[in-house]
C-alpha cells in the first residue's frame, strides 16, 4: 500500500463524521506524510497501522474518550491549530521581503498568489460600489423624468433598480470571500510555506 492508496481508504472511512472534521483529519495526515518524505513512505505506513485503525483512533478522540483509552494508542490523533490571521500576514510579509531574493519565475508565482485575493476583493468591491452609485442616481433620475416622459423615467427606474441589484450580489459575493474562502487560501499558503521551508531545512541537514 503506498500513500495515494491509504489516504484514499481513509478519507472512506471517515465519511461519517462531519466535512471539517474529515478535512482536518486528512490534511493533519498528509502533513505527516509531507514533513516525513517520500523516502520514508512506507516507514511511516508501518508506523500508522491500516487505515481502519487510524480512522478508530480519529473517531475516539474526537468523541473525547478517557485518558485510559488513549495510553492504548500507539499514535494520537490531534487536529493542528488553526493558524490565526496574523501568522499569515507575517507569512506574506516575509515572503514580500524576500520575493527580491528569489528566482525570477518563484517570484512572479507567488506574486500573483498574494495579489490575487487582494485584486479579486477591491476590483469586485469596487464594481459593487460603483454600480450601487449608478443604480441610485439612475433611479433619481427616472423620478425626476416620469412627469415629463413617463416611458423614459419607468425605463431609467428600471435599470436603476437591476444595477443596485447587481451591486448587492457583488457585495454578498465579496463577504462570502473574505470570510470564508480567504481564510482557506491564507491557510493553504501558510502551509505550502511551511512545506517548502521544511523541505530547505531538511535539505540543509542532508548536505
Amino acid at each position: 500500500m503506498n500513500r495515494a492508496q491509504f489516504m484514499e481508504q481513509l478519507e472512506k472511512l471517515l465519511s461519517d463524521i462531519s466535512e471539517e472534521e474529515r478535512r482536518e483529519a486528512l490534511e493533519y495526515y498528509e502533513s505527516y506524510f509531507d514533513e516525513a518524505g517520500p523516502e520514508k513512505e512506507a516507514s511511516v505506513i508501518r508506523e500508522l497501522g491500516s487505515p481502519e485503525k487510524v480512522a478508530e483512533i480519529i473517531k475516539a478522540d474526537l468523541k473525547g474518550q478517557g485518558e485510559e483509552d488513549v495510553k492504548d494508542r500507539e499514535r494520537e490523533y490531534r487536529p493542528k491549530p488553526k493558524r490565526g490571521a496574523g501568522m499569515a500576514v507575517l507569512i506574506i510579509i516575509l515572503v514580500i521581503f524576500l520575493m527580491p531574493f528569489l528566482p525570477e519565475g518563484i517570484g512572479g508565482i507567488l506574486a500573483v498568489i498574494i495579489l490575487f485575493p487582494l485584486l479579486v476583493i477591491f476590483g469586485v468591491g469596487g464594481a459593487a460600489l460603483g454600480l450601487f452609485i449608478g443604480g441610485i442616481a439612475a433611479v433619481a433620475a427616472g423620478i425626476g423624468t416620469c412627469g415629463v416622459n413617463p416611458a423614459v423615467g419607468v425605463l431609467s427606474i428600471g435599470v436603476g433598480c437591476m444595477m443596485a441589484a447587481a451591486a448587492l450580489v457583488g457585495l454578498v459575493f465579496v463577504v462570502w470571500f473574505v470570510s470564508r474562502l480567504l481564510p482557506r487560501a491564507l491557510r493553504w499558503f501558510t502551509d505550502l510555506c511551511n512545506r517548502l521551508l521544511n523541505k530547505a531545512r531538511r535539505g540543509g541537514a542532508d548536505a
